[in-house]
């Protein structure tokens, strides 16, 4: 079954996976890894559209993800949508490889 976008914005990936029965620190380390993955596509479509002294600013919040994600909220228009529609490619993709593995 296809979920629209905004059912897969509000799922649980864990529910869509169908991981619910794996432990709870099996699933907090996946879910890190694809939160990684989330700021790490974020980062890479939001800088293409940026400029070299914002890239440069960005680059300032190198170990601190808080105060860069805030940098980028503050400085990228649209950037919420950004994250959202990385989210939701994520949670089709890995939903799809979960689907397909069943």
């Amino acid at each position: 079954m296809t979920k629209s976008y905004q059912e897969l914005l509000q799922s649980n990936i864990i529910e869509l996976m169908g991981l619910e029965a794996l432990p709870g620190e099996q699933k907090d380390a996946l879910i890190s890894q694809m939160q990684d993955l989330i700021t790490i596509r974020v980062s890479n479509r939001v800088t293409e559209e940026m400029s070299d002294e914002d890239v440069g600013k960005l680059a300032e919040f190198e170990n601190n993800p808080a105060g860069a994600m805030e940098f980028l909220a503050n400085s990228v228009p649209g950037f919420e949508g950004v994250v959202q529609d990385e989210i939701v490619k994520l949670k089709a993709e890995m939903a799809a490889v979960a689907e397909g593995i069943k």
